[in-house]
């Protein structure tokens, strides 16, 4: 299945949501619990015990994902939550091949053949290691592997999600 999500609607999403109010924002993040209530109870397991900063960005980050999925027009079924452990389960995988192959904390570009939305986990990849001298967002290691691979499965969900004349029911 092609991504549903390019790069260009990413950038657009991104930008879109730095321009938000808080009130919109707010407004949004509601959306996102009610669409997919189990995919947002996991990222919020699966984040709640990093420090704040890192959180905040996890939580930031997840929000635009689902914005861009939200722009795409497209519609999703609602996400179980088996579904949604045995892709982050599968994203161990995917964790591990990125550190075999010697990727860091540091920027680097994704290769399109690794993700089910290139255009999403590189927004995810560049959100993490961006060097903001006005609001610094010190991760280790550890925190951007765990916020990687939850953003990774809330990308891969979200993909795998959508409905088509084949899987509407």
């Amino acid at each position: 299945m092609e991504p549903l999500v390019g790069a260009q609607l990413m950038e657009k999403t991104w930008r879109a949501v730095g321009a938000m109010s808080d009130a919109e924002i707010r407004q949004r993040q509601g959306l996102c619990g009610k669409e997919q209530q189990e995919l947002t109870g996991f990222v919020l397991a699966y984040t709640s015990e990093l420090p704040p900063e890192a959180l905040g960005l996890a939580l930031y980050a997840h929000f635009v994902i689902i914005e861009a999925f939200r722009r795409t027009g497209a519609r999703f079924r609602k996400l179980k939550p088996t579904t949604i452990e045995n892709t982050w389960k599968n994203n161990f995988g995917f964790v591990n091949d990125l550190k075999a192959a010697g990727y860091s904390r540091a920027p680097f570009q994704l290769k399109s053949e690794l993700a089910s939305e290139p255009a999403v986990m590189q927004y995810v990849i560049d959100a993490l290691t961006e060097e903001n001298e006005d609001d610094p967002v010190a991760l280790t290691d550890d925190d951007f592997w765990r916020i990687l691979q939850v953003l990774k499965t809330v990308a891969d969900c979200m993909h795998f999600a959508r409905r088509t004349d084949d899987n509407a029911a």
